[in-house]
């Protein structure tokens, strides 16, 4: 998945997916993604992020045929740093208590097997979000092979 944001982006603009899986008690697994362009072709054309209701709609009718869900978010942004902009603060994907943003600097021209430049959100509603990267905070994300 990396690779393929890394290559949507192309180094120019942002590009972001859908994680979605299953949700069990106390974790969810991801088991497949969905880039937001093939959700909504013109997610990306502006050179950051600016989804539409007809790619939810896509991702809905999607998850509903898989059963399946989504379980976080991830989008990439320039630079080396991996924080939240004030317009990814004001505009959660999943506007949900709980939902997981992760953010991937240098437009995901990073290695696709360490979250460590990754910067990982918690949504904590009214637009209040807590990083969980940090030491103290509760993980999030793991990575596995499977």
């Amino acid at each position: 998945m990396v690779r393929t944001l890394r290559a949507r982006g192309a180094g120019k603009r942002e590009s972001g997916a859908f994680l979605l899986g299953r949700r069990k008690p106390h974790h969810g697994r991801v088991l497949d993604y969905r880039m937001y362009d093939d959700l909504d072709p013109h997610a990306l054309d502006s050179g950051a992020i600016d989804f539409h209701a007809a790619g939810f709609s896509t991702l809905w009718a999607y998850c509903r045929v898989n059963d399946l869900e989504v379980l976080a978010d991830v989008h990439t942004h320039p630079g080396g740093a991996a924080r939240q902009s004030g317009i990814d603060r004001r505009n959660p994907m999943m506007p949900i208590r709980g939902h997981v943003a992760i953010i991937l600097p240098h437009f995901a021209n990073i290695s696709s097997w360490s979250l460590s430049r990754a910067g990982i959100y918690e949504y904590q509603g009214n637009y209040e979000w807590q990083q969980c990267n940090n030491d103290g905070c509760p993980q999030r994300v793991k990575l596995s092979l499977w």
